[in-house]
């Protein structure tokens, strides 16, 4: 267990990676930070200030300079960003002048944050430098990748916190993320059991939302390494979930320990974007431009491995869309034309994807409309509709159509890998019937194309309905008052169906009647997240619709009920619906 934290604490960089964690590291050790890592402002070669209690009893004030990996000869002298540059300027301005008067009387011990080892060639330097240095009210500490490794496993991973078959979970988790589903699968399993253990005590639940912080950074950092992204994304929408479980009972507090689990939530929500980041940047975007690169990349000859992986793509790029909305809405005007362009730039290769593969046309799953919707929501958060999504909804309306009347790879409510494989089983009105029973896809596809005025696809799909698909529910899902319980943690006894949804009347009448269901419903508003908008713990739409939606969980997703179910839910009493 050591070793590998030792290598992940070897392989994080500098800068918003090493820096972020030791902060978190520190607070589980009983330090008291009062400075933190900043960017833009002059921090005088300290990272990292806070204030604890040394080896010798004594309460100090410890300094931190961080440098990733193994100290070299380059590192430690000869450019400003060097080492010793930072100590000289620790010494010349920030003990002088930035530590608070409260702790002015306090020894001060300067800290060489090292994220591997110092190497030989300048251990000497080092040393000398520590010795001609050290006064009686100034003293230095190496902290290297070994004794960093230490303190993670002494800290937040101690072994009264983290139990053997929790660390068991953590490894096979991290030793498995070359197979994403398998690393997926026992990081669930560690995150749901830490949520589990802290209980209702907030400084529990803060230490078990910087315990799930840490698993994830490393099990990122891993698969950095071996170029295999897959499972940390899906652990990092899994991981932000339970969080926001984690710090709902301490919405309105305004303790240490309510703030330490809000920012443990902001801390997470970076990291989940770095890793969406780094993923479509390196993997994904470089190639949308090239006719069915994508699509090639996937690696399987079979035609449904392809579409359910685009779909899942497509979802992907509006999910980091949606983040950056959020960040616009949030941040200074910098850091919000920053954004705004990325919104563009990410809505722009949506656009190339779909156009450089042509599956994306072709919905197999009627819960793909999950991540059309996604992509949508994208395009609509830009202000001006782009036409581009006019054209992709009516060829999409065409394929299905087509699909339908030949009985071809149309749009079902299946949701199983097998039962997707074989579909259709039978070129036959009865297995149509039944593998198109419900669908939210159709209404989707309807109100958008009534949005944008396309009435000739419209019309094309009210056809369809009316003669191919009359036995089909169009349907689309509530909350409702027990989903603040169940949401965030995959519970799927929950919402309500809107059902008998028409679009033989056209598509105005359709879009006023899901207009007055959502009115009637107040159940959306009172989700936790939804009522923090405007606050701290404003959390983005996309984190309470999106995650749950591409993981499948059953919860806030527009579930596939058949028409019993749907009456059984629309039956129940009014207190319970």
């Amino acid at each position: 267990m050591k070793l590998m934290i030792r290598e992940f604490v070897a392989s994080l960089r500098e800068r918003g990676e090493l820096d972020a964690i030791l902060p978190d590291l520190l607070s589980e050790l009983g330090y008291t930070i009062i400075s933190r890592p900043g960017r833009g402002t002059r921090q005088h070669g300290v990272d990292i200030a806070a204030v604890g209690q040394d080896d010798d009893g004594q309460r100090k004030v410890f300094l931190f300079s961080v440098k990733q990996g193994d100290l070299t000869r380059q590192d430690w002298d000869g450019t400003p960003q060097a080492l010793r540059s930072s100590l000289n300027e620790i010494q010349d301005a920030y003990i002088p002048s930035r530590i608070p008067k409260r702790y002015q009387d306090l020894r001060v011990v300067i800290c060489l944050c090292i994220g591997g080892e110092i190497l030989e060639q300048v251990a000497d330097d080092v040393r000398g430098y520590i010795s001609k240095h050290t006064t009686d009210r100034v003293a230095f500490d190496e902290w290297n990748g070994d004794r960093i490794a230490e303190f993670i496993l002494g800290g937040i991973l101690r072994e009264e916190i983290l139990p053997r078959s929790l660390r068991s979970s953590f490894q096979k988790s991290v030793a498995m993320v070359d197979e994403p589903d398998v690393s997926y699968y026992h990081f669930t399993a560690l995150v749901g059991q830490l949520r589990s253990n802290a209980g209702e005590h907030l400084a529990a639940r803060v230490t078990a939302a910087r315990q799930i912080y840490v698993c994830l950074w490393i099990l990122f950092v891993w698969a950095r390494d071996v170029e295999n992204l897959e499972g940390p994304y899906r652990c990092s929408e899994l991981v932000l979930l339970n969080t926001w479980e984690l710090l709902k009972p301490s919405i309105g507090r305004r303790n240490n320990n309510a703030k330490a689990l809000v920012r443990a939530l902001h801390q997470l929500i970076a990291l989940h974007v770095l890793i969406a980041n780094y993923f479509l940047d390196e993997k994904i975007l470089p190639h949308v431009s090239k006719r069915n690169a994508i699509s090639l990349s996937i690696g399987s000859r079979n035609a449904v491995d392809v579409n359910l992986a685009l779909f899942e793509l497509l979802g992907r790029i509006a999910m980091a869309g949606l983040w950056s909305v959020w960040f616009a809405e949030t941040s200074g005007a910098e850091e919000r034309a920053v954004n705004q362009k990325k919104i563009q730039d990410l809505l722009s290769e949506g656009f190339k994807l779909i156009a450089q593969n042509p599956i994306l046309f072709s919905p197999i799953s009627d819960h793909q409309a999950i991540d059309i919707a996604l992509f949508l929501q994208l395009a609509l958060s830009c202000g001006q509709i782009p036409a581009d999504i006019a054209a992709w909804l009516t060829h999409m309306t065409d394929r299905i159509d087509f699909a339908v009347r030949t009985h071809g790879k149309y749009p079902c409510i299946y949701t199983e890998y097998r039962d997707l494989i074989y579909h259709p089983q039978e070129k036959s009105d009865a297995y149509r019937k039944e593998a198109t029973s419900g669908s939210i896809l159709i209404p989707l596809l309807a109100s958008w194309l009534t949005a944008l005025g396309a009435d000739e696809a419209f019309a094309k799909l009210e056809e369809l309905k009316r003669t191919q698909l009359e036995h089909c529910t169009l349907q689309l899902w509530l909350p409702d008052q027990l989903t603040e319980d169940s949401i965030y943690t995959g519970g799927r006894d929950h919402g309500v169906a809107l059902c008998d949804l028409a679009i033989s009347a056209g598509g105005p009448e359709l879009l006023d009647e899901i207009a007055n269901a959502c009115r009637r419903e107040a159940a959306f508003d009172n989700v936790s997240a939804m009522q923090q908008v405007t606050g701290p713990f404003y959390w983005s739409l996309a984190v309470t619709t999106g995650f749950q939606y591409r993981h499948n969980f059953g919860s806030l997703r527009f579930v596939h009920l058949s028409w019993l179910r749907a009456r059984q839910l629309l039956r129940m009493p009014q207190s319970d619906s």
